[in-house]
């Protein structure tokens, strides 16, 4: 049955609306607490087993919040039946008529037991579809007739899209679909083997499927069973709504999942009296080594159900064999939730117990205890790794007092904590070391403890060291080695340098080569890596930049802190990782991280990592995403996102000794590009950022810019957005302003800003033209105030001039050298000659010219 009423002192905020928000479970979890309390101590007391709370709604502008809770109890044949007008009154008494529930004040209006409220006892009557009455609001109908009974269909819209007011009952969106619903499905019934007998059907719900793409439908019918009706088989129901509905596939406009039909008999209780009286116990723990994902939040998915069965397959004997085991009946999971940013995943569940006189009063420390003894110190639970201090029984939760790290001395609670990761290459990886409750597991990790005990104890922790724990083993790159990752702790009572260590490790391990029988991957020593990266050589792996344009849906902020931004992120980055671990690189496949988006058709930038092997290279990353994404009409990631403009780059990824690298830093990662365009005459309107002139151009501009990632920069190419437009002194075009981003490694040094202004030259043939629809003026361009042109500015065109001007001046300088010479020559030659037609001699009477004599 159902109980509804609203709380006019509970405001409704936003956290609220959040599934995973621990306000809205702690009210939940209030309210149910509140209401068990209640009516055990109601007419139906001892049959009760427990309300659930299933939708806190807002009404009164917000201002107060709408409750909506489904209670049930055991029908016995001793028991009466059940009477909501007298449970009304009780609730009514204990209430102060409706208006005081603990902490809370009530609307007395609003207050319904299975639809029953003030408006019914004042006589209001009023019925809808098949006279089954709505738990949602007040719609005091007639009682269902003795012989009635219910059975439950669900079924899956693949082209309704779910909606926030698809969950509100009120709401009028809800309403207009559930009747279409009734529109649709009650002439189907009426055809059926059941139709003289069917009374009608209810929409109970709807549900949010394959990530709001799809909506869940969840409805409660009802059939008379008497003598002369049609017996019901929920078998050749389904067979004959399978026919009408062509396989599965319509319901009047509306589009099915095939798959997603369910009848259910929903059976009234029969025991024999007096039977057991049911009692109920909550369980929470958290599990480390269970990422969570969003189909965990999902009741009705595959995974969620696949996760359900093994948590009670590993919890059921473990209560069977506690105090409470011949009283024990099964526990239900009733939800998943996220812990450390999805890292982690909590479990909620309810579990059932027969509560015979016999049996001792339910003793919740003691089954913590035993709890607690039974998971190795909260630490295990079948593959499971357990948080050891996450483990509450009834609410109950004992302080840790050990620490389960140690194979050898338990640290104190004054202990800290470090990881210690290393590769064996003489280990071949095998599955049973994925079990860490496997012989091989087991046995590896005591010769591991044997080998590391000693080091440790020789090392600066010395006597302080109190223990490793092995964690888990990892496949390495390839199957014939073992990655370990351990976490050891030490007495808070020393410092503890984590270079120092890892120096004294790398020395008595001879260089990371041996540790006893065991070799050592030589780069693969990490000593707290994840907090403080010690720069050696990383484990290799390869990365690959994808980028795609999503065309089916807009991006309306590009604050990454706003709330959209967040969800789209998260939800490409899911379908990424679904993508790549159900392709044929799945072995390989290490992880795919969304970098960026922005506004408009979602421009996607994302990065991708796989282990290093000859089938992983860009052309085959390109391959299978192509193939996980095809279909008949064009590429599609998951049902939601069409796709366009694909690209993938290799990544040079930088040397870090780290598990898991940072994001790649660059010195200078934005770039101020400032140009103007000719053929785009200046208008007022491109000032206003909300015009469409704006964000059409704005858009086409940024797609256009992405001629960077077709030329030798397109590995450190993040994206370019337009910051604004502005008029051109003296002329019609536009001016552009806008900032491009680039992400180096920092090997590679900085990127300057005169190579990305060449870089853009080139591949705008001069500065000419950007894309097909862009003229570019060739002397507009400038990035962070760099331009040839303002160096010409400064010293007129007079470089190249003076260039040749030293080589005439060389020239005719070695000329006049040469002419200088040559004439020196002349002039020696000719005295020379001069020197030989004059003789001079010397007689008796002094000197004489002897060719002057004329005889």
């Amino acid at each position: 049955f159902t109980v509804n009423f609203t709380l006019s002192n509970l405001l409704f905020t936003s956290a609220l609306e959040n599934p995973n928000s621990k306000r809205l479970n702690s009210t939940k979890h209030v309210l149910s607490y509140l209401l068990d309390r209640m009516l055990k101590n109601s007419s139906i007391g001892p049959d009760f087993t427990g309300c659930s709370v299933v939708a806190l709604r807002p009404v009164k502008s917000r201002e107060g919040t709408a409750m909506d809770a489904v209670c049930t109890y055991r029908a016995r044949a001793a028991t009466t039946e059940f009477n909501r007008v007298n449970v009304y009154r009780e609730l009514s008494r204990m209430t102060a008529r409706c208006t005081q529930l603990g902490p809370y004040k009530l609307d007395a209006e609003s207050f319904h037991v299975n639809a029953l409220g003030q408006a019914a006892q004042r006589g209001c009557g009023v019925s809808f579809s098949g006279n089954i009455p709505n738990p949602l609001g007040c719609h005091p109908v007639q009682p269902a007739p003795a012989g009635v009974r219910n059975f439950t269909m669900n079924f899956t819209i693949t082209n309704l899209q779910f909606t926030a007011d698809l969950a509100i009952p009120n709401s009028k969106k809800f309403k207009a679909t559930e009747r279409v619903m009734y529109h649709y499905v009650d002439p189907l019934l009426q055809k059926s083997s059941i139709g003289p007998a069917y009374v009608g059907c209810k929409v109970m719900a709807f549900r949010s499927k394959e990530g709001r793409d799809e909506t869940g439908v969840e409805a409660l019918c009802r059939y008379r069973d008497e003598p002369s009706s049609p017996k019901f088989n929920r078998v050749t129901v389904y067979h004959e709504l399978s026919n009408m509905t062509n396989g599965i596939t319509k319901l009047g406009h509306y589009t099915l999942n095939s798959q997603s039909l369910y009848i259910a008999v929903v059976k009234p209780t029969t025991t024999q009296s007096p039977g057991p009286k049911l009692e109920q116990f909550t369980l929470n723990f958290t599990v480390t080594n269970l990422m969570f994902t969003t189909d965990l939040r999902t009741p009705n998915s595959a995974k969620f159900r696949s996760t359900e069965k093994i948590m009670q397959h590993y919890i059921n004997p473990l209560l069977q064999k506690s105090s409470i085991g011949p009283y024990f009946i099964g526990c239900k999971v009733t939800g998943f939730r996220s812990e450390r940013n999805r890292d982690n995943t909590g479990v909620d569940s309810i579990c059932s117990y027969g509560n015979r006189s016999q049996m001792p009063k339910f003793d919740q420390t003691k089954v913590y205890q035993e709890l607690r003894n039974m998971t190795n110190g909260i630490t295990k639970l079948g593959i499971y790794n357990l948080d050891n201090k996450s483990l509450y029984v009834n609410g109950y939760n004992e302080p840790l007092e050990r620490s389960s790290l140690s194979t050898t001395t338990a640290p104190s609670s004054a202990s800290r904590h470090f990881t210690l990761n290393f590769t064996l290459t003489n280990l071949p990886y095998s599955a049973d070391l994925e079990v860490p409750t496997s012989r091989r597991f087991i046995s590896t990790e005591k010769v591991l403890n044997h080998y590391i005990d000693p080091l440790f104890k020789s090392s600066s922790l010395s006597s302080a060291y109190t223990g490793c724990k092995v964690m888990r083993f990892r496949s390495g790159s390839k199957r014939e080695i073992t990655g370990v990752d351990a976490i050891c702790s030490y007495k808070n009572n020393v410092t503890f340098d984590r270079e120092e260590v890892y120096h004294e490790l790398s020395t008595m391990t001879n260089g990371v080569t041996k540790l006893g029988h065991y070799s050592l991957e030589k780069n693969s020593l990490y000593v707290n890596a994840a907090r403080k990266p010690v720069f050696t050589e990383a484990p290799a792996k390869e990365g690959y930049r994808l980028s795609f344009r999503i065309v089916s849906e807009n991006l309306t902020n590009p604050d990454p802190q706003s709330a959209e931004y967040k969800a789209a992120v998260e939800n490409i980055s899911n379908k990424m990782n679904q993508l790549y671990r159900q392709s044929n690189l799945r072995d390989q496949f290490l992880l795919c991280s969304v970098t960026g988006l922005r506004v408009g058709s979602i421009l996607v930038d994302c990065m991708c990592f796989f282990q290093p092997e000859p089938s992983i290279n860009r052309a085959g990353v390109e391959r299978a995403f192509q193939d996980g994404t095809s279909n008949a009409t064009g590429l599609y990631l998951g049902s939601r996102y069409q796709l366009q403009e694909l690209s993938v780059n290799s990544l040079d990824l930088a040397v870090q000794a780290v598990t898991y690298n940072t994001p790649l830093m660059s010195e200078k990662e934005n770039f101020r590009l400032n140009f103007s365009i000719s053929n785009l005459p200046y208008s007022p309107e491109l000032q206003d950022s909300t015009s469409q002139l704006y964000q059409e151009n704005k858009e086409k501009i940024e797609k256009e810019l992405e001629v960077f990632r077709t030329g030798s920069l397109k590995k450190y190419f993040a994206g370019c957005a337009v910051e604004s437009f502005g008029p051109v002194h003296g002329k019609a075009s536009t001016s552009v302003a806008s900032i491009c981003k680039f992400t180096l490694d920092p090997s590679s040094g900085t990127l300057k800003k005169q190579e990305v202004y060449e870089e853009l030259k080139l591949l705008t043939h001069g500065f000419t033209k950007l894309g097909s629809s862009y003229q570019l003026e060739e002397q507009s361009l400038v990035v962070e105030g760099y331009s040839p042109l303002k160096i010409d500015e400064q010293k007129p065109e007079r470089s190249e001039l003076q260039f040749w001007a030293i080589i005439l001046i060389c020239v005719f300088t070695l000329l006049g050298f040469i002419l200088l010479l040559l004439l020196c020559f002349l002039v020696v030659s000719c005295l020379r000659r001069k020197s030989h037609l004059y003789q001079v001699q010397q007689g008796m009477y002094g000197m004489y010219f002897p060719h002057l004599n004329t005889r």
